[in-house]
């Protein structure tokens, strides 16, 4: 049987290699990038407050990173992460304005429906009422 599996002496090496490897997944600028990019092309074509939040809480993540790398001298990389920060920060306001402006369509449909509704009832309120039928 395997060392690693029997609890060997490879044992502790393979657990902190696995937790290693699984914080470092975890703190991955480009997965992040990766993620971003499908929240917003949902947001695209459904958008939700949930949604939003998630692309609210990986642009905070992203921007948390570019602080890091710069602070870290790593001029080059952060220049680099914060120009892809900023086209999706981009598309999201974008995706953002497309919610808004199909928001204010339906609005905007739902108060021409209230007012021909309203005019309908005026014209029946205001309609004349034929006289009664004579009887010979």
């Amino acid at each position: 049987m395997n060392p690693v599996l029997r609890g060997g002496r490879w044992a502790p090496t393979a657990v902190a290699l696995l937790l290693a490897f699984t914080l470092a997944a975890c703190d991955n600028p480009q997965r992040t990038v990766d993620d971003l990019r499908q929240q917003i092309a949902t947001y695209k074509t459904a958008p939700t407050d949930t949604t939003q939040a998630a692309i609210e809480a990986d642009l905070a993540k992203l921007d948390q990173h570019v602080d890091k790398l710069t602070s870290q001298g790593k001029t080059a990389e952060a220049a680099g992460l914060r120009a892809t920060v900023a086209n999706l920060r981009a598309d999201y306001r974008a995706a953002r304005m497309v919610r808004s402006l199909k928001d204010a369509q339906t609005a905007i449909q739902g108060i021409g429906e209230a007012i021909k509704d309203a005019g309908q009832s005026l014209g029946e309120a205001f309609k004349p009422t034929p006289p009664p039928a004579q009887q010979p």
